[in-house]
């Protein structure tokens, strides 16, 4: 298999004919030796070279004194010498005509702005000749099929298609001494370093098409083209699990505290959208990915959410019924037939409803007849097996009664509680290659993204599952297409991405920040994208006020048109709740007062009114851009409360019709939109269309930062932003 990206072959990192180790040394203490003995010990069929600007030997090995001696061809470079000469050693690399080399070297740019100049140059020449780089500051490549360990690490791993990478070289060890002690192997192991040419995007496409991988492992500090990541990864997740850790969870990108939706939209939330919907497993530590490791790597397909608990103690199963009821996951409920069954053949004092007690004193049989019964009930699609050690307890043998389970093909996860006295059981689990964890909550977190990534891979493959909608919001908009163009509105809508231009242009030309309302407003730029705003009139004298009072229709609010003045409450050029036509000439004097107090007098004698909206349910839509992944759209409730409660769902552009709905339905104040206690049903279809003219808005707009539109107002008939904020990227 031969795999390429830009014209570069790949494939030599991973299955090279001939390697040279470039700073291989006859000291055990340089990780030029390092690397060349690790190559030689672990098998390696190809030709192997050291080069040394010494010359000498290795053991009986002649080392060459420069790349360019070698008269025989060679496929990878392994480059281990001074970070100060390795942009030589690469222009030597190039003249031999080799298409890979892995540069273990530290001192680039993690160093500082010396190394990053290194790194520039490095990188020009491996433009120049046509070489794919890896690292430079990393571990090293291992590729257990080809019994290449082109790195320093200590060891080799077992032979399995479970494929790594990671930004880490500190990680990477940790994993490989983790997986030799859990009996899991690796297909390819790839440290990416500082990443100065080959990039997760990279590793990521050859991944994908690779035979010798069936699951994807990552570890990431930063992704450096969000946009092709999602559409790669997506691509990976619908054909095997992509696993991944991503540091700098709580380190939030360019903060804002202007609006409602910079202080939602962390970059961590824009992460999490983008692993989403990508697939990607999200795995929030170390000790996940371990976790979720074993959980994929042996298990069969789950097909469904429903759980049995079998246990020989009643407080871990009813703590397991707890966790699993706080999960997407749902306690299994046996057939009739099944807890018969279990009634004959378990003691009295035994609990046959899920979770099931097989008491204290229950042995290896008792857990043999149980997860017999359970197992072949068509209601249970996985089975958690609880066990602490009690003095009747069979560790051993109850530990390998759950490996002969494994011919149900129905998800196991094993938790023996302790330590010393259940170490036995949890090894005779882990050789049988049966998921096995410390703790309950541990187990069902991973069967729960088992059962979460299976959803996926049906969602991306619909002649798989079920044609009944399973969201009961899909009822009010089945008749939609499910293949939707990113966005029906605002799409190819030319006059309507011009007209918002020329707003910003006007905003950036008196270095306005912020568009808020008034003449060209952010009322102006929602219209134009067919999202429902309030009605408004500008700039009105008082002679006319009454008259175009009328048009509108009251209850109104009045707003001072008055130059220059960035908080009209602050000054009191704002009145809401007017009623009549009396009280619309009050507030009109009383706000022109107080606006001229302030000193401010161009425009002062004019107001904007706006008709109020009553009743309906106050919800919440912000979009923000992530200079990395597109832009975040944002729903929830609305109101003064949206950070607070923290209610909201997400997902990044574009955004479909279907996709808007199941935003919609993901909340979880969706009680409130469906008619709760009396109110009214909400237009979802109205709802859903502001939310793809945002996403269309933003796709469009990429001079927008933040947009904040709350509240929205939603009734059975429409769905109508009351006010808006737009802040611009300056």
């Amino acid at each position: 298999m031969i795999i390429t990206n830009g014209g570069y072959i790949l494939n030599n990192f991973f299955s090279p004919k001939s390697i040279a180790v470039i700073g291989a040394s006859r000291n055990k203490k340089k990780l030029g030796f390092l690397v060349y003995e690790n190559i030689k010990k672990y098998g390696f069929s190809g030709k192997l070279y050291g080069v040394n600007i010494k010359g000498g030997k290795v053991g009986n090995k002649k080392l060459y004194k420069n790349i360019n001696d070698i008269e025989e061809e060679v496929d990878l470079a392994v480059v281990a010498v001074p970070a100060s000469v390795v942009p030589e050693v690469i222009k030597d690399c190039g003249r031999k005509g080799i298409s890979s080399a892995i540069i273990i070297s530290a001192g680039f740019s993690e160093v500082g702005a010396n190394g990053k100049k290194l790194e520039e140059q490095i990188l020009k020449i491996s433009h120049q000749y046509g070489i794919r780089i890896l690292g430079p500051n990393c571990l090293g490549v291992i590729d257990s099929w080809s019994k290449m360990n082109a790195s320093f690490a200590e060891s080799m791993p077992d032979k399995m298609n479970i494929s790594f990478f990671s930004q880490s070289g500190a990680i990477c060890t940790a994993i490989l001494d983790w997986a030799n002690a859990n009996c899991i192997g690796f297909s390819r192991f790839i440290s990416l370093g500082n990443k100065v040419d080959v990039d997760e995007n990279d590793i990521l496409s050859f991944l994908l098409q690779d035979a010798k991988t069936d699951i994807v492992l990552g570890y990431l500090e930063s992704i450096d083209d969000g946009v092709r990541f999602m559409s790669i990864a997506k691509e990976v997740s619908k054909q095997k699990p992509f696993i991944m850790v991503k540091s700098g969870r709580t380190v939030q990108g360019a903060k804002s505290i202007s609006s409602h939706t910079g202080s939602i939209a962390g970059s961590d939330l824009v992460t999490n959208a983008a692993f989403r919907d990508s697939g990607i497993i999200r795995a929030k530590s170390i000790e996940d990915l371990f976790d979720l490791s074993k959980i994929f790597a042996f298990s069969p397909e789950m097909n469904g959410k429903r759980v049995a608990v079998i246990s020989n103690a009643g407080g871990p199963a009813v703590m397991l019924a707890d966790i699993i009821s706080q999960s997407k996951l749902k306690l299994a409920k046996l057939d009739n037939k099944t807890k018969k069954i279990l009634e004959e053949k378990l003691p009295p004092e035994a609990t046959v409803h899920n979770p099931i007690d097989v008491i204290g004193d229950g042995r290896a049989d008792r857990y043999e007849t149980a997860l017999e019964e359970v197992l072949r009930d068509e209601n249970v699609d996985s089975a958690v097996v609880v066990l602490t050690p009690q003095v009747m307890t069979e560790i051993e043998k109850t530990a390998k009664v759950i490996a002969r389970m494994k011919k149900y093909k129905k998800p196991l996860a094993a938790c023996f509680m302790g330590g010393e006295k259940v170490e036995a059981g949890r090894e005779i689990l882990e050789e049988n290659k049966i998921p096995s964890y410390d703790f309950p909550e541990r187990a069902v977190k991973s069967l729960e993204a088992l059962y979460e990534y299976h959803s996926f891979v049906h969602s991306c493959h619909p002649e798989r599952s079920e044609t009944k909608p399973k969201n009961p919001l899909e009822k009010h908009q089945r008749k939609r297409s499910i293949h939707l163009s990113p966005c029906e509105i605002g799409r190819n809508n030319k006059t309507a991405k011009e007209k918002v231009r020329q707003i910003i242009i006007s905003s950036f030309a008196k270095k306005q920040r912020v568009i808020v309302d008034g003449k060209d407003s952010a009322f102006d730029v929602l219209d134009a994208y067919n999202i429902e705003t309030v009605k408004r009139i500008y700039g009105i004298g008082l002679d006319d006020l009454s008259i175009e009072a009328g048009k509108i229709g009251y209850p109104l609010a009045v707003k001072t048109s008055a130059e220059g003045i960035l908080h009209k409450t602050d000054v009191g050029g704002i009145k809401v709740g007017i009623r009549s036509e009396g009280g619309l000439q009050k507030a009109y004097y009383s706000i022109l007062k107080r606006v001229k107090k302030a000193g401010y007098y161009e425009g002062a004698d004019r107001v904007d009114i706006y008709k109020m909206e009553e009743g309906g349910v106050e919800i919440f839509l912000g979009a923000k851009k992530d200079k990395n992944f597109g832009p975040l759209i944002i729903f929830g409730m609305g109101g003064i409360f949206v950070e607070a409660m923290g209610d909201f769902s997400y997902k990044i552009a574009p955004v479909t019709h279907t996709q808007a709905f199941k935003m919609i339905g993901e909340i979880k104040s969706r009680k409130v939109l469906e008619g709760y206690r009396g109110l009214p049903e909400v237009n979802k279809d109205k709802i859903a269309d502001a939310i793809t003219g945002l996403s269309q808005l933003m796709l469009d707009l990429p001079e927008i930062k933040e947009i904040d539109i709350n509240p929205l107002k939603a009734t059975d008939k429409k769905c109508v932003a009351v006010d808006a904020k737009i802040i611009l990227d300056l």
